[in-house]
């Protein structure tokens, strides 16, 4: 087992260990007051649904659970109204606790409906994919869809606890593991070079690395948010790939996935920052090497319009203008504020 301590206000632990899931009520419940609502999704509970009843019951641990249908669409001010309908209906207090089982969509949802009920109640957070493990469940960031772009509706809310079980992720598509590789990858490419260089031999859902490489990157992930918990700052620089990735998923309908879209996003800048100056081509053809390796694509059909037509509604924006993060080499970039309009010059250089 391995714990991390998140130095946030307030502080919680990631708790990294093996199995976990068969002692998971056990390991809950020292964070929690009242009763429990477990928000998760169909896939999810058609996988763990009976070992999660099991030990809720052996703890005597009082619980309720909601499950939504998976995927991005449901990460909605619809369903999160209905969720909070829900609970009101079923006498949640200000002393009961929310659990999230599951990837990075259930996450986000449940986070934010724990960050308004009643002003503010506890959560808990069980991801269920390297995604969720490495990225979406750690530093607090919770947030709904509207239909102009991602995340744009969210509260900054840290959880009490995060648990990860890497045995989880044995259960996933591959296609949705890669996602968290991708995001994985990003790490290395901001801040660790040794870490960046374990996925030039490619990571497995049942590789004896994970525990290390999700340990490794949730470090890193600690030390940006314990400096900039607000994304004022230093935190920016997580967003790597994500805003040519984001106008991606908002082009595709969501078809594309998220990590695949970052993917694609860290495959495009890689290219623009060698075009512009400021990355060596040794290093760009290492970035897209490791992502090829991976089974991550690089590039997308999509056209320089039609992805700098969606730039205006990502959250990233500040007026006329957009914080970026250019690469100088793997292991470090650096943000840049540019003109919106100047980003375009960065989508067209990368898309080839």
């Amino acid at each position: 087992m391995s714990q991390i301590q998140i130095e946030t206000n307030p502080s919680y632990p990631v708790i990294i260990e093996k199995g976990l899931l068969n002692i998971l009520g056990k390991s809950i419940k020292p964070f929690l007051k009242g009763k429990l609502l477990i928000i998760t999704d169909e896939n999810v509970d058609s996988f763990y649904g009976r070992v999660i009843a099991e030990q809720m019951n052996e703890n005597n641990i009082e619980w309720d659970k909601y499950i939504i249908v998976p995927g991005e669409e449901s990460k909605s001010l619809e369903v999160y109204g209905r969720i909070l309908e829900y609970m009101a209906a079923h006498n949640f207090h200000r002393n009961d606790t929310v659990l999230a089982f599951g990837g990075g969509v259930v996450g986000d949802l449940s986070g934010f409906t724990a960050a308004s009920f009643l002003r503010g109640i506890d959560y808990i957070q069980v991801p269920t994919t390297l995604l969720a493990a490495v990225d979406s469940s750690v530093g607090g960031k919770t947030a709904v869809n509207l239909k102009e772009g991602k995340n744009l509706v969210g509260a900054f809310k840290q959880p009490k606890a995060v648990l990860c079980d890497p045995d989880l992720f044995a259960t996933m598509k591959e296609e949705r593991f890669l996602d968290g590789v991708a995001e994985s990858i990003k790490y290395g490419i901001l801040r660790d070079e040794e870490l960046f260089s374990e996925f030039e031999t490619p990571l497995t859902q049942r590789d004896a690395r994970l525990s290390n490489i999700i340990e490794r990157c949730v470090k890193h992930k600690a030390e940006v948010v314990k400096k900039d918990e607000m994304e004022k700052g230093e935190r920016q620089f997580l967003n790597l790939g994500h805003t040519i990735g984001h106008a991606i998923e908002k082009a595709s309908g969501y078809e594309v996935s998220h990590g695949h879209a970052v993917a694609m996003g860290m495959g495009m800048m890689a290219r623009a920052c060698e075009k512009i100056g400021v990355l060596k081509k040794d290093n760009r053809e290492r970035i897209l090497k490791v992502l090829e390796k991976n089974g991550l694509p690089t590039k997308t059909s999509y056209s320089t319009e039609d992805l700098f037509g969606k730039v205006y509604k990502d959250k990233k924006c500040s007026s006329d203008k957009i914080t970026i993060i250019e690469i100088e080499r793997i292991g470090k970039c650096r943000l840049h504020k540019i003109l919106i309009e100047d980003f375009r010059e960065y989508i067209e250089k990368g898309r080839v």
